[in-house]
């Protein structure tokens, strides 16, 4: 295997720079050739991925968090030469890592990681496209915006916490908490509503452990929108815990629906964000790619 490494050594709070000897040690007790790029600033994956000769290898591989790998993935959709063939493997050891829960059967040693990599089986893996002010972006989890969008932007002042940093941005913004309208357009149907937060997610988990999208599969071709409609401050602290188990989405509160084309408009601009980042704001067009790319898995 001829791989092209993204190592994130920022990712999880600073912690994935003490194990980078260790992976491209294992990488090479693997037999996987590496072309290691360690990004130094915000955005530069995707820098790094879209301006490689990506014929010069067979995987892509991103030793980070989800972060990095929505970089990484929005990098290989901008490069001219890309190949349709590549691999992306992903090496899960940032803050959420949710979309490693919908690639492996389970949480692993960095050694169990690459030998499942190195053994290079593959599935079809859906991507979620989306449009807004004329920017094209593509994402692998969930992107969310309302209330999931403000508990992110908190939650990245607090990385160095862990996973516990989404928790504190929930109480936050719980404490803030505003309603928004919405037209809603999915495969055609229109629906106005009023709500305080939506999710439109690929995989299942978002923000490591909360099961967003229990029911969400990533070679369905569909996408899964989890609504949460106007609500108090007391019943959404009495619905979040039900995250963890993906039981909210039984709630009298929340509204659950499939598409694959949906079209959003908001009464005011909200802030959009991807696979934990923060990244454009509504109205926005998004779009499931069926099988859009392979990754390697164990499942």
């Amino acid at each position: 295997m001829n791989a092209l490494v993204i190592y994130n050594k920022k990712a999880g709070g600073g912690k994935a720079a003490k194990f980078s000897e260790k992976i491209q040690e294992l990488f090479k007790k693997n037999n996987i050739n590496i072309d290691i790029k360690f990004t130094e600033y915000f955005q530069h994956a995707v820098k790094i991925v879209g301006q490689a000769n990506l014929n010069d290898y067979d995987s892509i591989i991103t030793v980070g968090g989800d972060g990095t790998f929505f970089e990484t993935l929005n990098g290989y959709y901008q490069n001219e030469n890309k190949k349709k063939d590549i691999n992306f493997g992903v090496l899960p050891i940032g803050t959420g890592n949710s979309l490693s829960k919908d690639v492996y059967q389970n949480d692993y040693s960095l050694e169990r990681y690459i030998e499942i990599i190195a053994q290079a089986k593959t599935k079809a893996f859906d991507i979620a496209k989306y449009k807004n002010n004329g920017t094209e972006m593509y994402y692998a989890n969930t992107l969310g915006f309302g209330f999931v969008s403000d508990v992110v932007l908190t939650a990245n002042n607090f990385k160095y916490l862990g996973k516990f940093a989404y928790t504190i941005g929930v109480l936050h913004k719980t404490i803030l908490l505003s309603t928004h309208d919405m037209k809603l357009v999915i495969d055609g149907n229109t629906f106005d509503m009023n709500n305080v937060f939506v999710s439109i997610s690929n995989t299942r988990y978002t923000g490591g452990n909360y099961l967003i999208a229990p029911n969400a599969s990533v070679s369905d071709g569909k996408l899964d929108l989890i609504i949460v409609n106007k609500l108090s401050r007391y019943n959404l602290l009495k619905t979040f815990p039900k995250i963890f188990t993906g039981e909210h989405i039984n709630s009298k509160y929340v509204e659950t629906m499939q598409a694959e084309n949906i079209r959003i408009e908001t009464s005011k601009p909200k802030i959009l964000s991807p696979d934990g980042e923060l990244f454009g704001n509504t109205p926005l067009n998004i779009e499931c790619l069926k099988g859009a790319i392979n990754i390697i898995t164990d499942l």
